[in-house]
């Protein structure tokens, strides 16, 4: 008798990412360099983000499906920033982490950050590793990718914490005109302006999925799965 399979493509979140801790953030491209203080690092309960927030900075998320590898060390060839780093205290390349990611194995970004202690950095290390390259994580169901969606708007948030209606237009405008984002948005009682932001509480799945629903109708899909 064949047996029923089960998908299980959720892999434990080690309890360390799930807290979160506060990094030293910086990058080095060819002519741009950044270097951002005191970002809280955290992983979300299904091992979809790596997502990062500072005081009066932007948040920022990398997609852990496309985390190729994550390595120990590393320091900046920026004299400038390589002493800002120094500043740190010691041994801080041992307490450095290089973050490698991109939707290819050719353009890869590097996102860099440095440890409070060579312990923090150990554990984050090989907690990465354990929930990186989860090819099960790319197949889930459709429902699950819409909430993906919605954590994704819910991290990349304004200096005060805020969702921009701007970012929210711009995760539907793909073959829509952003006008009728912000029409959708206006019926949902959410604010619609370009320049408005959304409260995070009020942003709730329930909202967004009723936003998508606004936006890609698909009647004879959701009658079907209702019938179901």
């Amino acid at each position: 008798m064949t047996k029923r399979f089960e998908f299980n493509w959720h892999i434990p979140v080690p309890e360390p990412l799930l807290k979160g801790c506060y990094f030293e953030r910086w990058t080095e491209e060819k002519e741009n360099t950044e270097y951002e203080t005191k970002c809280l690092f955290k992983v979300d309960e299904y091992g979809f983000f790596i997502y990062w927030k500072s005081e009066n900075r932007e948040g920022d998320v990398i997609e852990l499906c496309q985390v190729s590898d994550i390595r120990a060390g590393g320091l900046p060839k920026n004299d400038k920033l390589c002493q800002q780093l120094m500043k740190l205290g010691d041994n801080v390349e041992e307490r450095s982490l290089t973050i490698c990611s991109g939707t290819d194995y050719i353009n890869i970004n590097y996102q860099h950050v440095v440890c409070p202690d060579i312990e923090t950095a150990r554990a984050w290390l090989q907690g990465i590793r354990t929930i990186t390259h989860n090819v099960k994580a790319n197949n889930v169901c459709p429902m699950t990718c819409l909430k993906k969606h919605w954590m994704r708007l819910g991290f990349l948030t304004d200096p005060k914490g805020k969702v921009p209606v701007k970012v929210v237009a711009r995760t539907f405008a793909s073959g829509k005109t952003e006008k009728l984002v912000y029409q959708c948005l206006s019926d949902l009682g959410l604010p619609s302006g370009k320049n408005d932001v959304i409260e995070p509480e009020d942003f709730t799945f329930d909202k967004f999925y009723d936003l998508y629903h606004k936006i890609c109708p698909r009647n004879d899909i959701e009658e079907l799965f209702q019938s179901m």
